[in-house]
């Protein structure tokens, strides 16, 4: 008996340090600037940039449109989104949380458009929400694996039909 309180402890203890632990204030600090990295590159229109705070494997899901998984994929879909258009994005981080080496990030977005053929017409501004997951990197950076991202604006309706006329 005299043994088992020290080996308990003993336990506990590994117990304990094998729990993942919440990211620190420092890990928060990385991951608020990743997001600042991704909407400068936005707004740069730098594809490269905006893809590199991305994992080899991640997975990008944007709202409307086929969602791309890998860098070539997402490097791809970044470049046919900016082709057409000048991008002015704002993003605010509402919540960081996380353990060991995964956080998550969910905030609100404001993004608007200019075409880069002014004969065309610009989308209306846009008003949303997204979140990423993150992955802490072996060198201690951390990188999105997921992100997605859609709007506050309901689609819009389709006309109703015409109602059949009684003779």
């Amino acid at each position: 008996m005299r043994y088992a309180l020290p080996a308990l402890a003993v336990i506990a203890g590994a117990i304990t340090a094998c729990q993942p632990q919440p990211i620190s204030q420092a890990d928060e600090e990385a991951i608020r600037a990743v997001n600042t990295t991704f909407t400068a590159a936005v707004n740069a229109e730098n594809v490269d940039a905006m893809t590199a705070v991305f994992t080899s494997d991640a997975t990008v899901q944007p709202n409307g449109m086929p969602g791309a998984v890998g860098t070539a994929a997402i490097h791809k879909l970044f470049t046919d989104m900016m082709g057409p258009m000048r991008t002015n994005l704002r993003t605010s981080v509402t919540k960081i949380a996380g353990q060991g080496d995964m956080a998550y990030v969910t905030g609100t977005y404001h993004v608007s458009w200019t075409m880069k053929d002014s004969t065309q017409t610009a989308p209306p501004a846009e008003d949303g929400k997204w979140i990423t997951v993150l992955w802490r990197q072996p060198d201690k950076s951390w990188k999105f694996a997921s992100d997605t991202w859609n709007p506050n604006a309901m689609p819009a309706m389709p006309a109703p039909a015409h109602a059949a006329r009684r003779h």
